[in-house]
């Protein structure tokens, strides 16, 4: 699993700067994998991805960073299932499920949402709890 696993995801969505921060840590988290198995990364030197992970959860250079380096992926994997969002504001707990309504609207409206698509749905509360899962068109 990891951020081009899936042609479309949607996450619970309080508020979208938390949903691009979200997907930035994982692409981070991706890029770090594929510099262990020595692959090149754009957009990342060596020292940030061999920084400890811990030094990283609060780095606000780092977060600009993989906002920047995440934002084209982010367009098309994200963007359609956060419009809904953006326009009503925080639905709490039903925030996935108006994301996934958004992302059919949008992207099924313009005919791309066919068989075989994949989307990843990120769902998870206030307390300690988190479900994700995969939905195939």
């Amino acid at each position: 699993f990891d951020a081009e696993s899936h042609d479309y995801f949607v996450f619970h969505a309080p508020y979208n700067k938390l949903v691009q921060k979200s997907f930035g840590r994982l692409y981070y988290m991706d890029a770090r994998r594929k510099a262990e198995k020595g692959r090149n990364i754009p957009g990342f030197d060596k020292e940030i991805l061999e920084k400890p992970i811990e030094e990283t959860y609060e780095d606000k250079n780092l977060e600009a960073l993989l906002k920047n380096v995440s934002a084209g992926a982010y367009k098309e994997k994200l963007s359609d299932a956060n419009m809904a969002s953006k326009l009503v504001g925080n639905t709490y707990t039903a925030s996935v499920f108006l994301g996934m309504a958004s992302l059919i609207d949008r992207v099924g409206g313009r005919g791309e949402l066919t068989p075989g698509k994949s989307i990843a749905v990120f769902s998870y509360g206030s307390g300690a709890l988190a479900t994700m899962y995969r939905l195939t068109v």
